[in-house]
């Protein structure tokens, strides 16, 4: 199995592989453990057997419009008699250029304060990936201030700061109902003052239907941008088992919050996963950090040969 062990080579560490394996095992059972069926035995790839696949990639949450597109690949690249362990190493290896490149982890810029704003809706893990972000940046040696823009769940913000305490990290935050640009400025202000390197901001969680909640967090962009002069990174943060729904939410936040990539939680719980692949097909946009456990270290850095072989084969190969 040529592809796969170029895939298992690609491991950033051993650890990552663990973490990889052991937080995409739900998805393995579920969808790669299927997968492979299909690749077993005496197959005949005809109709049948693609409308099966067909099903399979949407079941996993890749949109019909990705499906559609992998399959129309497919069939262009799988001869009728092929080798059942070429054609399933053929569908991974057009998987994977399909999404193309890694996004690399974002490189402080020296000697200035680096601005990162999160954003996405209630429920989606935007607190705790704040601090998981702020603990990894932390751990490079930079002066990270956290940023309880929250201010509208009481649980919002005090969740931020007890983080904050835990991290040995610095934290600005409002007060109930407070105005949270005005949170952004008092934030910017002080770390501009005490010299940080990094400036981490979370929001509410805006509901992609509530106009008037999206129009807030454009007016919380703008007070940003105006008091620190830019904005380095937006990272929309999905769950990883809201489905075809976090395509939706995709298709907002990127015309409202001009996201750089997404971060996708609790992928570890999640039976599928595949709309990673449907929201930089269909958007263009791509993931640059996935969650797979509750510890702070289980927030990785996306890499695709690493999810597809956590994705299909976990432990089985």
């Amino acid at each position: 199995m040529g592809l796969f062990n170029k895939i298992k080579g690609a491991f950033s560490s051993k650890k990552d592989e663990t973490v990889y394996n052991t937080g995409l095992s739900t998805t393995q059972k579920s969808f790669g453990s299927k997968l492979l069926q299909m690749f077993q035995g005496d197959v005949t790839f005809d109709d049948a057997w693609y409308d099966n696949l067909l099903g399979l990639l949407i079941q996993s949450d890749v949109s019909l419009k990705s499906a559609q597109k992998i399959l129309k690949g497919l069939r262009k690249r799988i001869k009728k008699n092929m080798d059942d362990t070429d054609a399933l190493n053929t569908l991974i290896e057009l998987i994977e250029q399909n999404y193309g490149e890694d996004i690399a982890p974002y490189t402080l810029e020296e000697g200035r304060l680096n601005v990162i704003m999160i954003v996405g809706v209630n429920g989606s893990g935007k607190t705790t990936t704040c601090a998981k972000l702020a603990k990894r940046y932390k751990d490079m040696g930079y002066k990270v201030l956290l940023v309880g823009g929250d201010t509208f769940r009481a649980a919002g913000s005090n969740q931020l700061k007890l983080w904050a305490q835990n991290l040995e990290i610095d934290f600005v935050g409002g007060n109930d109902n407070q105005d949270p640009a005005s949170v952004y400025v008092d934030a910017a202000r002080y770390a501009k003052d005490n010299e940080f390197d990094l400036m981490i901001c979370d929001s509410a969680g805006r509901l992609q239907n509530k106009i008037n909640l999206m129009n807030e967090l454009e007016k919380m962009r703008r007070v940003l941008i105006k008091e620190t002069g830019f904005i380095d990174q937006t990272y929309l943060v999905l769950d990883g088992n809201t489905g075809q729904n976090g395509l939706a939410q995709a298709k907002t936040f990127t015309e409202v919050a001009d996201v750089t990539s997404i971060i996708v939680t609790k992928l570890d719980g999640s039976p599928k996963g595949g709309v990673l692949l449907s929201i930089k097909d269909e958007l263009g946009v791509k993931a640059s950090f996935i969650g797979l456990g509750e510890s702070v270290e289980d927030l990785r850095p996306f890499e695709i040969k690493a999810y597809l072989s956590g994705m299909v084969f976990g432990d089985e190969y």
